[in-house]
Formats: C-alpha cells, structure tokens, sequence
C-alpha cells in the first residue's frame, strides 16, 4: 500500500511538471498596427544568434524557412492588403520566406496557419507569392519582424535579423473603406449635421477633393448651422481662389464663435481672416 502511494505520488508530481508553463529559448512575440483604417498585425517567434552564423548555414539558402521558431510566423490584415501589385484579401496567412544567396528572397503568404514548420507546407495553399530584396543591416541578435515607414494608407514589414535586412511594402485602401463608412452614416441617418461635416473635413483635408467636401458642408449647414463647418467652407473656398467670398463665410464663422463662447475657435478664424486680407 506504501508502496502505490509513493507511485500515485510521484505520477501526481510527474503529471503537475508536464503542465507547468517553462520559458522557450526563442520566445513569442505580437506586434499590431493600425493602418489608415486597417489594422494589421504579426505573431512570430524570435530565435536568437547566439554566436552563429545565420543566413547561408543556420537558415539555408534556397531552402523553405517558417520565418522564425517554434509555430509558423502569422500575418494577420482586417482589410484587403496589397504587396507588389498584388491583393491579399483580409484574414489571416502563415508567413514563409525562402532567402537565396544573390540576396532576392521568395516571401510566400500561406492560407494553413496551423502548421509548426515545414514540413507540412503545401505551396499550392499559398494565396500571394512576392520577391524582396535582403539589404545589409546593423546587427540584431534576436529575430525581429516589425511594421514601420507608416503612413495613413501603407506600410514595410520589416525582417531584421543578424545583419541582413528585408522590406516587404504593403498598401491599403484607406479612402475606400473611409468612404464606406461615410455611406454607412449617411444612412444610417443620425447626427446628420455631423456626419456631413467629419465627411467633407476628411475629403477636403486628406482627399484635397474641394467640390465633393463643398457638397457635403452645404448639406451640414442645411442641417444645422455651425462656425466649424462655416470656418471649413470659408478655408474650402479660400483656398480655390474665392478669397471675397471666403472672407464673408470666415465673418459669419467668427461671430457665432464668438456667440457660442468658443474662445480658441474664434481666435482661429480671426487670425485667418487678417491673414487672408493681407494676401
């Protein structure tokens, strides 16, 4: 009896290391980013150096690499992507890369993200297949796999690894999806005044689309007055050439700023009328 209760014991201990969550020598990382109106993000492994030599010995040239350690390198995009001319629709993707001694690499985006290396890589499952051009870095002793040269609708995903370097430039279609959802509000048809407004604000500020934001502010103001949307057609018509016109619209703007006690508003427009006289 003694005798079972040390073996049930020592099975109980044996079962409770097995579960135990221990360190790995190449340990997981995330990385998201938001992109305009998308968000991406990555999920990868970082093995390390460790005083070897990488590409060429420890990651083979010519040869399938998982992009990492342990688990697949994953790729994930909210929305549509596009890389080299070519669109990866959103979801998603196992990340693979395949370096060559002349320094052009294959970076495979793989539709099976349970696979642990590649051994079970399919090239048929592959949804997008881009060339990138490895280039000489400062040395990083562990993997990195980064967003960055971000703007309001593109991107780099940046491997870094020992000293070599490669960028994968990424697109997305910001202004689409923003005019989705423009529609979206519009329909929807709450706070009118507003929607119209923020709408010819981002298609005037980010689009410089002066006729279509003109449409929208005069839909706002039919709405609902106000010195913010009055300020942004006066700057509208300003800046196409309607200088009279822009000055009387900044006038009107000023004095309801000025009425609804909106000190840093009508300091704005005050400033940029003087301006615009003096042009």
């Amino acid at each position: 009896m003694k005798k079972l209760s040390l073996f049930l014991f020592a099975g109980l201990l044996s079962s409770n290391l097995i579960a135990q969550e221990l360190p790995k020598p190449s340990p997981l990382a995330t990385t998201t980013q938001k992109v305009g109106l998308s968000e991406v993000s990555l999920e990868y492994s970082r093995p390390g150096v460790k005083e070897r030599k990488v590409f060429g010995e420890l990651v083979p040239n010519d040869k399938l690499w998982r992009l990492g350690a342990n688990t697949c390198t994953k790729f994930t995009s909210s929305t549509t992507v596009t890389i080299d001319g070519k669109e990866l629709p959103a979801g998603t993707y196992a990340m693979f890369a395949t370096p060559t001694e002349a320094g052009t690499w294959t970076i495979d985006f793989n539709s099976n993200t349970k696979q642990g290396g590649t051994a079970d890589y399919d090239a048929k499952l592959n949804v997008l297949s881009v060339k990138a051009k490895a280039m000489e870095n400062s040395f990083n002793e562990s993997l990195i796999i980064e967003f960055n040269n971000l703007t309001s609708n593109s991107g780099v995903i940046s491997i870094k690894w020992e000293k070599t370097r490669v960028d994968i430039p990424f697109t997305v279609n910001t202004a689409k999806i923003a005019q989705k959802n423009i529609d979206e509000a519009i329909k929807k048809g709450e706070n009118l005044d507003q929607v119209y407004y923020q709408a010819a604000s981002y298609t005037f500020n980010t689009l410089n689309e002066k006729e279509k934001a003109i449409k929208y502010l005069d839909k706002s103001l039919k709405i609902k007055e106000s010195h913010g949307a009055l300020f942004l057609k006066a700057s509208i018509l300003e800046s196409d050439g309607k200088k009279d016109e822009a000055i009387k619209t900044a006038e009107k703007a000023l004095k309801m700023a000025n009425e609804a006690g909106s000190k840093g508003w009508a300091s704005h427009i005050e400033n940029s009328i003087k301006k615009w006289k003096e042009a």
